[in-house]
């Protein structure tokens, strides 16, 4: 618990420099810095595993997000995802539903977690899948290619 309780601290520290965010897109270098202190965050801060996000899917109504860019979203997705890149989220908020939970995934889980804290910021009711789409394909799940 005490590493969440860090955790906390710093999201209070970066979540106003998202909020912030919301009419631009993230500069190359906010999402770096964002990026280095999400690697510090406790392993299963609003992390979801593949599989569990899968029954998730196959159970509720989610809304599936690819913060991914929209050449990888071309090659390979999960069925249903809607592509919304990371540098787009602030500008596009209005596309993500707030009547269901929102379930965010990238290729390996770090972009997914800077869109975690920004819709978690926002009030979204969001996990992340851990590991990204790398970890849903090593896990076996269905891609759309």
């Amino acid at each position: 618990m005490k590493g969440y309780r860090f955790a906390w601290l710093g999201l209070l520290l970066v979540l106003p420099v998202l909020a912030q965010a919301t009419t631009a897109t993230f500069s190359a270098g906010t999402v770096r810095e964002v990026g280095n202190f999400l690697s510090t965050l406790p392993t299963g801060f609003y992390a979801v595993a593949p599989a569990v996000a899968k029954q998730q899917m196959d159970a509720i109504d989610v809304f599936l997000l690819d913060v991914r860019e929209p050449s990888e979203f071309q090659a390979e997705r999960i069925q249903g995802a809607v592509n919304i890149p990371i540098r787009d989220l602030p500008r596009r908020i209005a596309e993500v539903p707030r009547g269901k939970p929102v379930i965010v995934y990238c290729k390996t889980g770090h972009r997914g977690a800077m869109a975690l804290v920004f819709l978690r910021g926002q009030g979204y009711n969001a996990q992340n899948i851990a590991g990204g789409l790398d970890a849903w394909k090593a896990a076996g799940l269905p891609v759309v290619r």
